[in-house]
């Protein structure tokens, strides 16, 4: 993905062990854009999409 690209269920998925934000966060995580370029497989952290986890 590209710095900007909306984050779809299609480009993310689930998996274990995890290293990045929960899967609890799917769903606050859809729809956002990555900060930075992106390359597969990498973990979703909350700075590549400008956001704090709860």
């Amino acid at each position: 993905m590209k710095a900007g690209d909306v984050i779809t269920r299609d480009s993310i998925r689930s998996v274990r062990p995890g290293f990045g934000l929960a899967p609890k966060n799917l769903e606050a995580v859809l729809g956002r854009q990555v900060t930075q370029d992106v390359h597969s497989p990498t973990a979703v952290r909350a700075e590549l999409i400008g956001w704090q986890a709860k």
